[in-house]
């Protein structure tokens, strides 16, 4: 028996995930409406609580719609039904906390207790610290590009529950758009619940690659920021990112990476990067790269 479904399909963890779902609109199934199933919510509930323990549960086919860019290209997104983002829900409430200790501390994005302007804390320390040339990065259309098996791979290396990894490849199945037959598989269905932790599983080994060649970084999903102190060692490491990403079969997105000095021009999660401080304020606040340098490498 997996511990884990077991713990999703508890009384406790759906609770905690219907909470979370109970406004959405989405049908409950195919052929049962939001409305209909709210008449005998409870008895849905906990007959998804047993197919969950009894390994009966199977998701439903997933219905994809396209959302336009900014930059006038299209997502597409896939739209589960209500009973598997309760599915989804419940294994993600039940995952969160285990994988959360295998995480780097400067990987941002869908952690809980993390923000937007904590990571942007974060770039602002490593900028005072005197790292004035970056890498400027974007992965080209990561979400779509996951390979399944190295995810899963990355995913078992941690937690080895057969049926769990049996039931995500099933929702990576059902919520990826067909590529043909001989196509590797590949994607992570945007929109799925269980989606940005997946995201996060799959970079781990990327954060750490950067964090052994003590390159300070601070990542938020597929944007990131790498750091150092000269512009020969910016293009050094930008040769490095590369091959840690192919590795992933991954690449960086050529329009929107770049090496580049630190200054306003720089936009990252929505705010601008201010130039970094003069060495001589930097020596009148403390500010030591090479002292930051050795409490990074201690981390």
């Amino acid at each position: 028996m997996s511990t884990i479904l077991k713990q999703a399909a508890s009384a406790k963890v759906l609770n905690m995930a219907w909470k979370k779902l109970c406004n959405d609109k989405a049908p409950w199934s195919p052929g049962l409406s939001r409305d209909d199933m709210q008449k005998d919510h409870i008895y849905h509930i906990l007959r998804l609580g047993e197919d969950l323990n009894s390994g009966k549960y199977r998701p439903h086919p997933v219905r994809f719609f396209p959302v336009n860019k900014g930059d006038g290209k299209q997502r597409i997104i896939s739209a589960h039904t209500l009973r598997d983002k309760m599915a989804q829900r419940a294994i993600l409430i039940v995952l969160e906390p285990i994988f959360e200790k295998y995480f780097h501390h400067d990987s941002y994005a869908y952690r809980p207790g993390r923000s937007i302007q904590m990571a942007l804390s974060r770039v602002n320390e490593y900028v005072n610290c005197g790292l004035n040339w970056i890498i400027d990065a974007d992965i080209q259309n990561y979400f779509d590009n996951i390979p399944h098996k190295q995810l899963l791979k990355a995913f078992k290396k941690i937690n080895n529950d057969r049926k769990v990894l049996r039931l995500i490849y099933q929702w990576l199945d059902v919520g990826t758009a067909r590529r043909g037959f001989l196509s590797q598989s590949k994607g992570i269905p945007q929109g799925a619940v269980l989606s940005p932790l997946l995201c996060n599983i799959y970079l781990t080994k990327f954060d750490n690659d950067m964090a052994r060649k003590n390159l300070p970084f601070v990542r938020f999903a597929d944007d990131f920021l790498v750091f150092t102190q000269s512009k020969n060692e910016a293009h050094t490491a930008y040769t490095y990112v590369e091959k840690c990403l192919n590795r992933l079969s991954l690449s960086l997105n050529p329009e929107k990476s770049r090496v580049t000095a630190c200054g306003p021009h720089i936009k990252f999660l929505g705010q601008q990067l201010a130039n970094a401080y003069h060495s001589k304020n930097r020596r009148k606040h403390g500010f030591s790269y090479n002292k930051y340098a050795r409490y990074y490498q201690s981390r």
